[in-house]
């Protein structure tokens, strides 16, 4: 059975292919290799950070402002029928909670689910990838109009469409696989000096 290849697009949006890779590359390194690792993708998640927020998180809450405000009052008529068993602040609590979630839940799939090999999370991420592009346009086009001007409309959407899929997947995914590093680097040392602490008490007993 021959298998089928990704085409280069696929590959570079690949992002379970770099979670899988780069847990499989920390459990077997050094301690000492696996801190500087764990320090060096600390500091550039430190980097990349503000630029997620501000033109990922920010600019997909903007987006749905419209999508919040008019089902705000259908999950707070929702929330108030059980208002007299968790009070009417949890209510509005819980409300504030499940608005945010829908505008988090773009990256929340991309953030989760890239190292579950499965079609329906499979079909759920690229969705998410996509909406998440679109909801990041925006703020993209606003901010590639100072680059090309106003007399190049072209130039602006070919810098506005290679900017905002650094933004809206590069930076993601580098995100992604810089807390993969740091988490999975910190679980490394912990399961080994573990294991180290383990072998001298059983070397003890003998």
């Amino acid at each position: 059975m021959e298998s089928t290849r990704q085409s280069c697009a696929a590959r570079m949006l690949d992002i379970r292919s770099y979670v899988l890779a780069a847990r499989g590359g920390i459990a077997h390194a050094e301690p000492a290799a696996i801190l500087a690792l764990m320090l060096a993708f600390s500091l550039i998640a430190l980097c990349l950070l503000p630029l997620w927020v501000s033109f990922d998180l920010l600019s997909t809450w903007e987006f749905t402002t419209t999508l919040r405000d008019s089902s705000q009052g259908v999950v707070e008529d929702a929330v108030a029928s059980v208002g007299g068993v968790l009070g009417m602040s949890v209510a509005t609590a819980l409300a504030g909670l499940i608005l945010t979630s829908f505008t988090l839940l773009p990256s929340l799939f991309e953030l989760a689910f890239p190292a579950i090999a499965h079609p329906l999370l499979a079909i759920a991420l690229w969705a998410s990838i996509i909406f998440d592009y679109t909801t990041d346009w925006g703020k993209s086009w606003e901010t590639t109009a100072r680059w090309a001007g106003p007399d190049n409309p072209l130039a602006h959407t070919i810098y506005t469409v290679v900017f905002c899929l650094f933004m809206s997947v590069g930076v993601q995914a580098l995100l992604v696989v810089s807390v993969t590093v740091v988490g999975f680097g910190a679980w490394a040392l912990v399961r080994r000096g573990s294991r180290g602490g383990s072998s001298v008490i059983f070397d003890q007993k003998r």
